[in-house]
């Protein structure tokens, strides 16, 4: 499977992102909402899954994209704020593990943007942190 390397673009309070290469099992289907002037979610999974509960901290989010994807910009929102993150992906892959400094309790919103054979997708999920 072939992975990239992603960056953030400006130092960002508690979020580092680097591409992780663990090959987790896939979990259900995040429901992604579709954005004006974008198409159709390609996001597979995520980990956390869209509207799950999962026990915290959460120091890790997983995307797996069908087709492959050049994954742009990540927005995380939460207790404590919105958390922007720019990333620098190396060509379109299938899989990105981005850490993140320990989500604790609370709703979490996350909305991504990316690429994948010349066309822009959006999609959001939400998850709990318990």
């Amino acid at each position: 499977m072939k992975t990239s390397n992603v960056r953030a673009s400006a130092p960002i309070a508690a979020f580092a992102l680097l591409l992780g290469c663990a090959q987790p099992a896939p979990p259900a289907a995040s429901e992604p909402l579709a954005r004006p002037g974008a198409a159709t979610s390609n996001l597979a999974w995520s980990k956390p899954a869209g509207g799950s509960t999962v026990g915290g901290p959460v120091n890790e989010l997983v995307f797996h994209f069908s087709p492959p994807a050049r994954l742009g910009e990540v927005i995380v929102t939460g207790p404590d704020g919105t958390m922007p993150m720019m990333v620098t992906a190396v060509g379109e892959v299938e899989h990105y593990s981005l850490p993140v400094s320990g989500l604790e309790s609370g709703r979490y919103a996350v909305a991504w943007k990316a690429t994948a054979g010349g066309v822009a997708y959006t999609g959001s999920f939400v998850f709990q942190v318990r």
